[in-house]
């Protein structure tokens, strides 16, 4: 992983055959750089995929200055087929850790509304305003230098076409309700869990970072410039304001 990732985060979701995951790295100022993405294909309501997940979700990931990162947040959908199970994979892994969470489609709702406690199965359950979420999603899609909320994604097969279809599966269309005009995301019956996985792995760092002290600026500021000019640009005196400029590695796309 570049040298710039400060915190590990994995939003998963849950289809009827399936989970897939992202696994996205974090750096001050929200830029994100995607890891990995993984399809695990088995019978939900039996326990061997979910052992199989288990063990992916514990993977350490290696920083290029030879830290081990773990994977600080997960988030999984549990708004199917499946919400038992996924209740009690949280109980399992640690309900600080794994968080269920449920998806509210209202305009204007906070990413994550992390509850005060548990519920009666014993989680917290977390709603996620899926519609603020893809709109800042969509709008860092567009951010064209690195930095603050800029996207990057490495060279690999499984950041493939048809992941980046999934990714950008969803228009925001005007509809009308009582001759009242609002907008709403739709995939058009396209898939996009790509997209939803996304969503999560971006709740996961806004609960670390709302409820668990995460402070991304301060961690980058905490770690020396690394000493190769190969990824860096170097300004004086790198402060909260003026940070170096970061150039994505051969290895990553830029975008």
């Amino acid at each position: 992983m570049p040298w710039f990732v400060e915190v590990l985060t994995a939003g998963v979701d849950v289809q009827d055959d399936r989970v897939e995951f992202e696994v996205v790295g974090w750096g001050a100022g929200e830029e994100s750089w995607s890891v990995d993405y993984v399809r695990l294909y088995g019978d939900l309501s039996r326990p061997g995929i979910w052992q199989i997940l288990a063990d992916k979700l514990r993977q350490s990931y290696r920083r290029e200055d030879g830290v081990l990162m773990n994977l600080a947040q997960v988030c999984m959908d549990s708004g199917g087929h499946f919400t038992d199970e996924v209740y009690a994979f949280s109980r399992k892994l640690g309900i600080d850790w794994l968080i269920p969470v449920k998806g509210a489609s209202q305009s204007g709702k906070a990413i994550a509304t992390f509850p005060k406690t548990r519920n009666r199965k014993g989680v917290y359950l977390t709603l996620v305003g899926t519609d603020t979420a893809k709109e800042l999603i969509y709008q860092r899609y567009r951010i064209q230098e690195p930095g603050a909320g800029y996207c990057h994604w490495p060279v690999n097969d499984c950041f493939d076409e048809d992941y980046f279809k999934q990714a950008t599966a969803e228009e925001k269309i005007r509809k009308y309700k009582h001759g009242v005009a609002h907008f709403e995301w739709d995939a058009k019956k396209r898939r996009n869990e790509a997209l939803d996985c996304r969503v999560y792995a971006l709740t996961a760092v806004r609960i670390l970072q709302q409820h668990r002290g995460l402070d991304l600026e301060q961690l980058a500021l905490n770690r020396p410039v690394p000493e190769t000019g190969e990824d860096v640009q170097e300004t004086p005196a790198p402060s909260q304001e003026s940070r170096p400029r970061r150039i994505s590695r051969s290895s990553y796309l830029n975008g």
